[in-house]
């Protein structure tokens, strides 16, 4: 049995660059406070349910002072993503993930609230050979884990819109490739989002505290 790569996610929380649809509520400052919190959240997260290795890869590059943090703080590996779109990044990641371990997963910071049992799904039914996705209530996904890559997955799919995971899927069916489905959550864009997932996850709370009055 492999014992699958977890590869997480993330754009370096600076001010102005990250979650623009959290601006108008919490302001650009606030929103990569937000960011920063899920990353590390999520590191941890991993960390701790994740049997394998761990590796954050960060864009446009890992240099960032929270990293640096986090893998001084965590057995995690840190990286960069490559260029291109979304689609590129995760594929080229999920190679080398492939390369290293036989099999690999990417999974997004957004989602600091998935439970550690669904990560720990995720690496047992990629340990025993399977594909694994997480969809989003969005109509994305927040996990993706492949025993080999198929580039198809990741071309001409219109990133960010509600049909991400559809159009995965239906290119996942050309070829025959089937997924273990983990848990749908619901991953955090938006400041509805943010009020929903903290009903059932306090620790987002601190920052509902900072919406203006209504």
């Amino acid at each position: 049995m492999n014992n699958p790569d977890l590869i997480l996610f993330s754009k370096q929380p600076v001010a102005g660059q990250v979650k623009s649809r959290l601006h108008g509520v919490y302001g650009p400052q606030r929103a990569a406070e937000i960011v920063a919190f899920c990353i590390q959240r999520t590191v941890e997260l991993a960390v701790a349910s994740w049997p394998g290795e761990v590796h954050l890869y960060g864009w446009p590059d890992a240099g960032h002072e929270l990293y640096v943090r986090l893998a001084a703080a965590f057995p995690i590996h840190l990286g960069r993503q490559s260029g291109g779109d979304l689609g590129e990044k995760m594929a080229r990641a999920l190679q080398q993930g492939v390369a290293r371990a036989g099999a690999a997963a990417v999974m997004g910071c957004d989602v600091p609230h998935c439970p550690g049992a669904a990560l720990r799904q995720a690496h047992d039914a990629l340990a025993s050979g399977k594909n694994v996705i997480g969809p989003t209530q969005d109509g994305g996904y927040y996990f993706i884990g492949l025993q080999r890559v198929s580039v198809g997955l990741f071309t001409d799919i219109p990133w960010g819109g509600p049909a991400v995971l559809e159009r995965t899927l239906a290119r996942a069916a050309e070829q025959a490739m089937e997924f273990v489905r983990l848990p749908q959550l619901r991953d955090l864009d938006r400041p509805e989002d943010l009020r929903a997932v903290a009903a059932s996850y306090p620790p987002l709370a601190q920052f509902l505290q900072a919406e203006p009055s209504r």
